[in-house]
């Protein structure tokens, strides 16, 4: 095989042929110019030479005349290939010719013709020398010369002149930069754009259409490109001179050269704006979609939430009355064993029958305490609770298999106002549900932290767990659903915590990506400045009656529940006054002649309420006391879930006559 000089001042091009050579087992010499060339050639003395013919300095033209003229022989009589892409044929034959030039291939041809001349060549052998006079060389180059540049100018003019058109005409805005980052040329595109002439957009200037945080990077990517011709990217909001707005996208691509250096870049700048005001657009009418869709959430569970109330409240008169009078019942059985006239096993016998409804009737009041915890109008006693020791006790004493539970609780975290038995359900709850989703075990995290901006603390229980699908997130709050259909459960718990958290005056937020495990955060209000509240109550001191009875006028709409709570109190030793509305017991308080020392009412009741009741009875009767009975406690309760009637006892339905005896005993303990 043979040796190969290549000469071409462009890399890819030499690359290419060496390639093609390599292929034939050519051993293959590389110049970047003719005088490269020659030194190579002189040193080396290569079996053909394949050279292109305009390239700077010395052309092919040049180099072929200077390598017939050399003084040593083996030089002069190189053979020549000529491998362009500017010169025809017919433009190069006659000086090829007189040069003594092999063979003329055009690049456009296939590339078995490059190697197929090769071969001839080779197989020819060194070429005669015969240089003609110097003058005459010269006047052909000069003739060749002048026509290709001749050429190249009228096609470099078409080519700027479509330039000019294709730029003029662009719907985006250009800019050429140079190797500096300074913009050489901008399109009118780009002066509408901006609205910015020309003139000031030349050099730095372009850089208005970028961010001030971003510009540097734009300049440094021409300057110093570490990613070669790597496309960059920008998004700018641009506020133009006349004080409008425009939102661009904009494109930097650097721009490589022959030798693969950057020598500068094209900017291209769109604008955007009714993009991105369709897409703001789109945005809003999203949002509006969601807090419609929110606001109809809130709405259906605003009714869930009343609809659990009223059935809390009807549900706790009938497990009042029933196990009322399943008390009494009991109650009446020991005494008839204890008097003799019924056998021990048959009273045992009864009384454990009987204990089983009262146990059922404990579990039907657990499901109504859901409810209206659901409902926000549980009774409950809100005071301040260290959040941190209330937590570190309840996960002491919580257990589950498989279920690790760490703590991460915050020094600086603030007490919280909140009814410890709510919040003792509340975190109960959560760890329940934490625990069901992770059926194989894992780990339980509870943490407390303070809010930044003051005036709440935050308690956060995650575990690690399946997650939620946004459909089960959605309605991870309403009573009665629950993903657990195999599971003999009522789907309150989410429900019921939504419930406790709202009416303590916080917020309950829950994340959970599919997958990821599940978060539930929640807000409770951080405890103000305690206040000690005074019991109220009358001026002096009521006193009993001339027979020495003290008289409990006992208020209820639900006859059966009045039936059972007017036994409980006379069992106590008070004389009772009745009355299954608000009017009637109004028509007592006025027509009654004696003392009424205490007053026991309902507090949810039609027409006039128990709350309204007591204020119009302490109006006629001052020295009166009150103790309220209640399932649905609404009319006591504010919207942030505060008592309207501090220092009042409230009495949750279902109670048990012990229950009802100690608050009116520790409301009457002055009377006299």
């Amino acid at each position: 095989m043979a040796t190969v000089l290549v000469v071409d001042d462009v890399a890819e091009n030499r690359d290419l042929v060496t390639m093609l050579l390599s292929c034939r087992g050519h051993e293959v010499l590389e110049a970047r110019d003719g005088n490269d060339a020659l030194d190579v050639v002189r040193a080396r003395h290569p079996d053909i030479v394949v050279s292109d013919v305009l390239m700077p300095g010395i052309d092919g033209l040049e180099l072929v005349h200077r390598l017939r003229s050399d003084d040593d022989p083996a030089t002069a009589s190189s053979p020549v290939i000529f491998y362009t892409a500017n010169y025809l044929e017919p433009e190069t034959r006659p000086i090829a010719d007189a040069c003594g030039v092999s063979r003329v291939v055009l690049r456009d041809a296939d590339p078995r013709e490059l190697l197929d001349a090769v071969d001839e060549v080779l197989a020819a052998g060194p070429v005669a020398v015969s240089v003609g006079p110097a003058e005459e060389f010269a006047q052909v180059h000069s003739r060749a010369v002048n026509a290709k540049l001749v050429e190249k100018d009228r096609a470099l003019r078409h080519r700027e002149r479509q330039f000019e058109a294709m730029a003029t005409a662009s719907p985006v805005g250009m800019a050429l930069l140079g190797p500096d980052g300074d913009a050489t040329y901008v399109n009118p595109r780009l002066t509408e754009i901006t609205g910015e002439p020309a003139g000031r957009l030349a050099g730095e200037g372009w850089l208005t259409c970028l961010e001030p945080e971003v510009r540097r990077e734009a300049v440094d990517a021409v300057r110093h490109p570490d990613a070669g011709t790597v496309e960059h990217r920008y998004r700018t909001h641009l506020i133009r001179t006349d004080l409008t707005d425009r939102w661009l996208r904009v494109h930097l691509r650097p721009i490589a050269d022959a030798e693969s250096e950057v020598s500068g870049a094209v900017v291209m700048v769109d604008d955007i704006s009714d993009v991105v005001a369709a897409e703001e657009r789109v945005a809003y009418e999203t949002r509006q979609r969601q807090e419609e869709a929110a606001g109809h959430d809130e709405e259906r569970l605003d009714s869930l939430r009343r609809m659990a109330g009223g059935i809390a409240h009807d549900f706790n008169n009938l497990l009042g009355s029933m196990l009322g009078f399943v008390q009494l019942v009991s109650d009446s059985v020991a005494a008839e064993e204890d008097a003799g006239r019924l056998d021990r096993l048959a009273a045992a016998a009864i009384i454990e029958d009987l204990g089983q409804v009262t146990r059922g009737g404990r579990r039907a009041t657990v499901l109504t305490e859901q409810l209206l915890a659901f409902g926000r109008r549980e009774v409950n006693e809100p005071v301040t609770v260290d959040l941190n020791s209330f937590i570190a006790a309840l996960v002491r004493e919580f257990t589950a298999e498989q279920v690790t539970v760490a703590l991460w609780l915050a020094d600086d975290t603030p007490p919280a106002r909140i009814d410890r038995r709510c919040l003792d359900r509340l975190m109960h709850s959560l760890l329940r549900n934490s625990c069901e989703a992770m059926p194989s075990g894992g780990t339980i995290t509870v943490s407390t932290s303070a809010d930044p901006a003051g005036g709440a603390a935050f308690v956060e229980v995650t575990d690690s767990g399946t997650g939620m699908t946004p459909e089960v997130q959605r309605r991870a709050f309403e009573p009665f659903f629950s993903t657990k259909p195999g599971v003999r459960t009522a789907g309150l718990g989410l429900s019921t915590a939504h419930g406790i958290v709202t009416q303590a005056g916080g917020a309950i937020v829950l994340t959970s990506p599919p997958g990821s495990g599940t978060t539930v955060r929640v807000r409770l209000p951080a405890a103000a400045r305690e206040v000690t509240l005074e019991r109220p109550g009358p001026p002096g001191t009521a006193t009993r009656d001339a027979t020495g009875e003290v008289t409990v006028l006992l208020v209820d709409d639900d006859e059966p529940l009045r039936g059972a709570a007017e036994r409980f109190i006379a069992k106590g030793g008070y004389r009772v006054l009745t009355a299954g509305c608000g009017a009637e017991a109004l028509r007592l308080a006025e027509e009654y002649a004696g003392p009424i020392h205490c007053l026991v009412t309902d507090v949810m009741m039609p027409g006039i309420d128990g709350r309204q009741l007591a204020h119009r009875v302490l109006e006629l009767r001052p020295e009166a006391r009150v103790v309220f009975i209640s399932g649905f406690a609404e009319a006591l309760l504010a919207d942030d879930g505060t008592t309207l009637e501090p220092g009042r006892p409230v009495v949750a339905k279902p109670f048990t006559g012990a229950q009802l005896r100690e608050a009116i005993a520790a409301e009457l303990g002055a009377v006299r």
